[in-house]
């Protein structure tokens, strides 16, 4: 007992965040205004007090920065993934900001436990229900625990919503930066007594619509144009299908063009993020989540044709972990094949000399996401040495396909 009382003292300490967490804060959402154009509307938020749950949409790193100008008096203790733990630097300053590790799309009891003892002690925790940045500029899927959660929690919820992140700052871009204005709104989504009478679904319905957003939308209302030209680097690696010729993989990128290789089918990107034909003219899907969406049904009718599965891919085989961290958080352990059928995901690598395979199913986990940098796709691991792999095609285009692919799965016969 004695044990157990000294370890939830050491728990809560960890917990607690540094002194010097508020003031840094306060830098970083100074930072987020001054130089990242960040406008924030408190209005909706005016007299609320901690303890909260601040539910926010996920459009990229600067979402941190964000929330942090927004609650700038009482900056909430951050849910992150347990990924940005693992690297010996990062995890100071995660550490020092009493962040909570939460492994990614799988039940984790232990993150809830630590979520708990921060609202009881009367601070807030800020949440991303999406688990993951937008890939294309709008929001995915969102796991229905979320009303679990926020109903075992008890406390009200509040929205942070976000807007222009995704086009000051997309994922495909590989950390290409297009200055523009953006915003953060805050209201009130649930009280403690709407949180006690409503159902878990209901609350998870709630929370999906509030963060939900489709970033082009928003943009057509502000129009608001990047100080920098755009440019359409890197969105080959998601936008994988040639809407003109139907080919896989022959779209390629360079400065303000995508195009073609097979076809000749291109379109530029004009400042303001929308997609153009050669004579200027808006492109017939001029947003990325267009066509992004477009592949989804396409390959939706493969499903029901029977020529989309098993697919299979060749690649490098990569592990994350505490002590061996680094090529953008993954370490190269070996090569082999990942093959997708409905049953799952299957890996058969050699992993450093010795054959290795790894099953995972869509009823274990809800979603996988992808590493921008590596061109790889994300699979949850091993918990009990707290360690996840990667799996790297020879063809980066591949990866998207086979995400998409994943999600139809995982809706069409485990939802």
């Amino acid at each position: 007992m004695q044990e157990r009382k000294q370890k939830k003292a050491k728990t809560d300490k960890a917990l607690k965040p540094s002194v010097f967490y508020k003031p840094a804060m306060f830098l970083f959402g100074l930072y987020m205004r001054v130089f990242r154009r960040l406008h924030a509307d408190r209005s909706g938020i005016k007299g609320i007090k901690p303890p909260y749950v601040i539910v926010v949409n996920h459009q990229s790193f600067f979402d941190f920065g964000a929330v942090v100008y927004l609650f700038r008096k009482d900056p909430p203790t951050f849910v992150v993934s347990t990924h940005f733990f693992r690297d010996k630097v990062f995890r100071i300053g995660l550490k020092l900001g009493g962040c909570i590790p939460k492994r990614q799309f799988f039940p984790d009891l232990s993150s809830v436990r630590k979520m708990l003892r921060v609202v009881r002690s009367g601070r807030s925790i800020a949440i991303f229900p999406e688990g993951q940045i937008s890939t294309i500029g709008e929001n995915t899927e969102i796991d229905p625990s979320i009303g679990k959660l926020i109903k075992t929690l008890g406390v009200p919820v509040v929205n942070a919503q976000i807007r222009g992140h995704s086009l000051y700052s997309p994922k495909w871009s590989c950390g290409g930066v297009f200055p523009t204005r953006s915003e953060v709104r805050g209201s009130v989504l649930l009280t403690s007594e709407d949180v006690e009478r409503m159902s878990d679904s209901e609350i998870a319905e709630k929370i999906t619509q509030a963060v939900s957003y489709n970033e082009y939308e928003w943009q057509r209302s502000v129009m608001h144009r990047s100080s920098k030209p755009r440019t359409l680097e890197g969105l080959e690696n998601v936008l994988w299908l040639c809407p003109k010729c139907g080919k896989e993989h022959t779209m390629q990128s360079s400065g303000r063009d995508l195009f073609c290789s097979a076809c000749g089918y291109r379109v530029s990107t004009d400042d303001y993020g929308f997609l153009l034909n050669s004579d200027g003219s808006h492109a017939d899907m001029d947003t990325p989540p267009e066509w992004f969406n477009w592949q989804n049904d396409e390959l939706e009718k493969r499903l029901d044709e029977g020529t989309l599965l098993p697919l299979s891919l060749k690649g490098r085989f990569l592990e994350s972990s505490v002590d061996d961290f680094s090529e953008h958080g993954y370490v190269c352990h070996g090569e082999g094949t990942a093959v997708l059928d409905k049953e799952g995901l299957h890996l058969d690598v050699i992993r450093d000399g010795e054959p290795f395979s790894y099953d995972v199913s869509p009823n274990l986990t809800f979603n996988l996401t992808h590493s921008a940098d590596l061109c790889a796709f994300d699979i949850p691991g091993n918990t009990k040495e707290d360690r996840d792999f990667a799996f790297d095609p020879e063809d980066s285009r591949d990866m998207m396909k086979f995400i998409q692919t994943w999600s139809i799965i995982r809706r069409r016969y485990y939802s």
